[in-house]
């Protein structure tokens, strides 16, 4: 099977415009220190939602929350015979 070429225009060189070239950097940018700090305390009130909603629902779950009272009890017991 034969491959068909498409009809392409060929480009000729200009010699009064230049071509318009974009220098593009590998680089990363620089960020700020405040940039940084913003996105910083972003993700901190995230997280913290995120912990907020967490505790909500761990708080609503009542036999959870009985097993938990029973941990710290048998832990603070634990922590009294050693202080």
């Amino acid at each position: 099977m034969a491959k068909s070429k498409l009809p392409v225009e060929k480009l000729k060189a200009s010699k009064s415009k230049p071509i318009p070239v974009k220098i593009v950097s590998d680089a990363p940018e620089a960020t700020s220190d405040r940039g940084y700090e913003a996105r910083e305390r972003k993700y901190r009130a995230e997280d913290a939602l995120r912990t907020i909603k967490e505790y909500e629902k761990l708080q609503a779950d009542k036999a959870l929350m009985k097993d938990v009272k029973a941990l710290a009890r048998e832990q603070m017991n634990a922590l009294k015979k050693i202080c």
